[in-house]
């Protein structure tokens, strides 16, 4: 595993491309660490993803977690959403664009709890996400934000699966 050394701000630029790296996000400059989910909190995961896979119009295209980089001043933050929905022509590298997502899925894990539900709200809410859902793994309920009509087809589909809170 590499190291990494920063001094100040963390940039997209100074991660490692070492997929043995737990999960790390960036958010105003800050570097996110976190372990890899359990088997309970994955298992959620692939129930929104399916759910969601299996209702996408042909707009749409569905990911199992993306880096997701939003860009203000030169700078680059960056999030990795268990479950992403962006547009059909979105993406073909290593970065969505935060403007080409449609949809973040979130599953809170025991150590995240705080940054999904409140952190990760607030930024994708700034970074012009139109809806975010964060998932509890324990109950199986989801609780939706910003505009979650601008994806009717996508609340429909999981609230077969994870209804709301």
């Amino acid at each position: 595993m590499d190291t990494l050394q920063v001094r100040g701000r963390v940039r997209v630029e100074d991660l490692p491309e070492d997929t043995a790296w737990p999960e790390h996000e960036i958010i105003d400059g800050s570097l996110l660490v976190t372990p890899w989910a359990g088997t309970t909190h994955q298992a959620v995961v692939g129930d929104a993803y399916f759910a969601l896979r299996s209702a996408a119009p042909g707009t749409v295209t569905v990911y199992p977690g993306a880096n997701v980089r939003h860009t203000r001043d030169g700078e680059s933050d960056l999030l990795i959403p268990d479950v992403v929905v962006a547009g059909a022509d979105a993406g073909g590298g290593t970065y969505l664009d935060a403007h080409e997502v449609l949809l973040a899925v979130e599953v809170v894990s025991p150590s995240t709890r705080l940054t999904d539900t409140v952190t990760e709200r607030a930024v994708y809410a700034e970074w012009g996400i139109p809806a975010y859902v964060v998932i509890d793994p324990v109950t199986r309920t989801s609780t939706w934000h910003g505009d979650p009509g601008a994806v009717a087809w996508a609340r429909d589909a999981l609230h077969a699966v994870l209804p709301p809170a």
